[in-house]
């Protein structure tokens, strides 16, 4: 059994709109079927929504137009940090609160109650500070625009 490993992810996207004055171009990715295999596929708001866009910086903005099918690329490197932060540092956090707060109590009730609420806290300032974690998680653009022919 052989374990195949990447450098990096790449995504087909199609462009739907350039920012050239701030050098964006905001993308959706269309190859869903190709996160199958990835443990976080299910976590990705990035994974097709049609609500949900990615901001790709790039000095050549000013050369993609809406409709451009593009390659994009993300390292490996940030699809681990993505997977350790929507799943792993979550279930620590749960597991350490339920246990402490059941040595502390005895009450299985304050344990659960506790594990979630030290979840909605967690995911509340993952959400906050997606800001600052945000330039942890970019996207590159790979070679040249493939143009949507409009008749």
């Amino acid at each position: 059994m052989s374990v195949e490993t990447y450098d990096y992810v790449e995504h087909t996207a199609i462009v739907q709109s350039t920012d050239p004055v701030r050098n964006i171009v905001n993308v959706r990715i269309t190859d869903l079927e190709e996160c199958g295999d990835c443990p976080a596929a299910q976590l990705c708001n990035a994974a097709g929504s049609e609500s949900n866009i990615i901001a790709i910086i790039t000095p050549h903005a000013s050369g993609f137009r809406k409709g451009d099918i593009l390659e994009i690329r993300g390292t490996e490197q940030m699809h681990r940090k993505a997977i350790m932060y929507a799943t792993v540092l979550p279930c620590i956090a749960l597991v350490a609160v339920m246990v402490a707060v059941y040595l502390l109590t005895l009450n299985q009730l304050a344990a659960a109650l506790s594990g979630i609420g030290v979840m909605i806290l967690f995911f509340f300032i993952l959400w906050c500070s997606r800001n600052k974690i945000a330039h942890e998680f970019c996207f590159t653009i790979v070679g040249k625009p493939e143009r949507q022919h409009v008749k």
